[in-house]
């Protein structure tokens, strides 16, 4: 597989030839590397990029020499390198970010490994830099390398070796980027036909004031299914390893919590939403979304709420005996066998995940009293008055959730058979599977 690599170095002879403020192409960094006239001041990022240059077919090659020209080209440009090469002394100008903020940047908004590649007399302070509580959930992808070691080299190479097989991120980061940009162009490319005003008109009808006003949520209503669509068809390399450890039941549980909750702050209210108030009791958002819009005029100011209770709670301990009795599993949000079920991995703060019961006969509503002078206005959190947002359940599991819990509230039942009809019909099953 070819991989992306980007050094972030002032020491590129580049500027004696070309624009230094820019991207550095591969090309450029091959004509430096071969013009006897360069004067290159570091001899061992010159015999780095001449290895990788010299191995085409599995590396791309660019480069920036500052962290501040990156950031620039970043924001204008769809770039998002798999490895960086990153050099921590910068003449950086007065009130500029420092490589410290530049590096936390690029962590926080990719998934790029970086290689901090940095003199000795400096490698005691950039340690105790990148151990600081904002790099640590970065450790995994973040290395430090003393470019003076004699196999400082090689043991970047060793360590790309080591993550290829281990870190999922960098193992399929690039066609997972590269197949999701081939979802989208071919989306685009379906909808090119229609003018902008042909589009909006067939999403929204236009407002007395003349203008059709949309919605992130509505151009996702749109696009989210094709592109899921898209990915499907499209056909993934081997997607399979080997088992070699337990799972790491920690771990389990931060992969679910991202599977089923985005805890990104919003303004309006949403059904799905998890909400604390107060008094600290959490509720699920029952309200429909389509009377959100107009909450005052179609909910006439009452919001419906799910309780939620923590698991370890006196009242979900009283609750639970009643799944305690039953040897059937838990095995998704909706297979419970009883009218209650589990929330787990809640993300309520910094790094905490809880786990709640949810209770759909305790629904309960809450009168929200409408503002001043506002018409057919939507729910927000600023009149929602009590009430914080700590999460939303995500799709796959939000619809099937909102269904169990309509189920359970006002849901058919249905006479059981006799005992002896059960045993019967159960011994009818267990020949059929003979």
């Amino acid at each position: 597989m070819k991989h992306t690599i980007c050094f972030i170095d002032d020491k590129i002879p580049v500027s004696q030839y070309f624009d230094d403020t820019d991207i550095i192409s591969g090309m450029v960094i091959q004509f430096l590397l071969r013009n006897e006239g360069t004067e290159w001041g570091d001899h061992v990022v010159k015999g780095l990029c001449e290895r990788l240059l010299n191995d085409k077919e599995n590396w791309s090659v660019s480069a920036f020499t500052s962290p501040a020209f990156y950031d620039n080209y970043i924001r204008d440009n769809v770039y998002s390198p798999e490895i960086m090469i990153y050099d921590w002394d910068y003449n950086m100008g007065a009130g500029s970010d420092d490589s410290e903020s530049y590096l936390l940047k690029i962590l926080e908004s990719s998934h790029t490994m970086v290689f901090i590649f940095s003199e000795s007399d400096n490698i005691l302070e950039i340690n105790e830099i990148v151990q600081k509580q904002e790099f640590y959930k970065f450790r995994n992808r973040l290395n430090v390398v003393n470019k003076g070691d004699v196999d400082s080299v090689e043991s970047i190479f060793s360590k790309i070796t080591e993550k290829e097989s281990q870190n999922f991120s960098f193992r399929y980061g690039h066609e997972v980027i590269y197949k999701s940009n081939l979802a989208i162009n071919k989306i685009l490319s379906e909808i090119s036909q229609l003018s902008v005003e042909e589009f909006f008109a067939s999403i929204k009808d236009c407002f007395n004031d003349g203008k059709y006003n949309i919605t992130n949520g509505d151009f996702i209503d749109v696009i989210v299914p094709r592109y899921k669509r898209a990915m499907y068809n499209i056909v993934w390399d081997n997607m399979s390893i080997i088992k070699q450890n337990e799972p790491n039941i920690k771990e389990v549980r931060k992969v679910w919590a991202y599977r089923l909750y985005d805890d990104t702050p919003s303004s309006y209210v949403a059904m799905g939403d998890i909400v604390k108030n107060d008094e600290g009791d959490f509720f699920i958002v029952f309200s429909s979304d389509c009377h959100m819009n107009r909450f005052w005029k179609k909910n006439g100011g009452y919001i419906s709420l799910i309780p939620l209770v923590k698991i370890e709670s006196d009242m979900a301990k009283e609750q639970l005996k009643f799944i305690a009795t039953n040897s059937t599993k838990i095995t998704s949000l909706t297979n419970c066998q009883v009218s209650m079920t589990l929330l787990p991995a809640v993300p309520v703060g910094d790094s905490i995940l809880e786990d709640f019961v949810v209770l759909p006969k305790s629904i309960t509503s809450v009168k929200v009293e409408k503002p001043e002078g506002l018409q057919n206005v939507s729910l927000n959190y600023k009149t929602l008055r009590g009430f914080t947002k700590v999460a939303s359940v995500l799709d796959p599991f939000k619809s099937p959730l909102l269904q169990f819990v309509m189920d359970n509230i006002s849901g058919y039942g249905c006479p059981d058979f006799p005992e002896i009809l059960q045993e019967q019909l159960l011994e009818m099953i267990k020949k059929a599977r003979l």
